[in-house]
């Protein structure tokens, strides 16, 4: 019986090896929202990692026991924001480059760096104070074959997160949501 139930873990591994073997290291997705308003008031939201408590999942509200901590300067090249706490774990993002009022390089590091991203935001006008916002998710995973495969499982796992934050930068930039809410 538990050289049977050996054999089929390690049949398991095995799988996971092989598929691994097969899966591109390499992933890429996005979410997208269009926000009715003046495009530096949505550039300056999304650039300022102070405002990241209000409208995305690194808020009190997601997580009651989050600690931010910021750089001294919050918005631009270079800034960063680290959190830590039950619900969200711990790490770091910081600005990378930024193309006023129209890109947002921003990198990003989970579980003490183990987990690496990068999030670009693009501002794309598509008619008078009406941007098309779009949050991509990109970078490698470990070489491994259980990593490449949770690299395929991101955009489920970080999508409604993603819709979520997206849909409260627009609400807020918007008007319809205050930095008290």
């Amino acid at each position: 019986m538990i050289t049977n139930i050996l054999i089929v873990i390690a049949g398991l591994f095995a799988c996971i090896i092989v598929v691994g073997i097969f899966i591109p290291r390499a992933y890429r997705f996005h979410k997208t929202i269009v926000i009715k308003a003046d495009k530096k008031h949505i550039f300056n939201t999304i650039d300022n990692l102070s405002t990241w408590k209000i409208w995305s999942q690194w808020s009190p509200e997601r997580d009651p026991t989050i600690v931010l901590t910021y750089s001294d300067e919050t918005q631009g090249k270079e800034s960063w924001m680290e959190w830590k706490g039950k619900k969200m774990g711990a790490g770091k993002m910081e600005i990378s480059a930024t193309d006023p009022y129209r890109e947002i390089h921003i990198q990003s590091a989970f579980n003490k760096g183990l987990f690496k991203m990068e999030f670009t935001f693009t501002l794309e006008e598509i008619k008078e104070e009406h941007y098309a916002v779009k949050w991509t998710v990109s970078g490698l995973t470990k070489r491994g074959g259980f990593a490449k495969i949770l690299g395929r499982m991101l955009p489920k796992m970080m999508g409604k997160d993603m819709e979520i934050a997206l849909k409260l930068l627009q609400a807020y930039c918007e008007g319809k949501l205050s930095s008290t809410n």
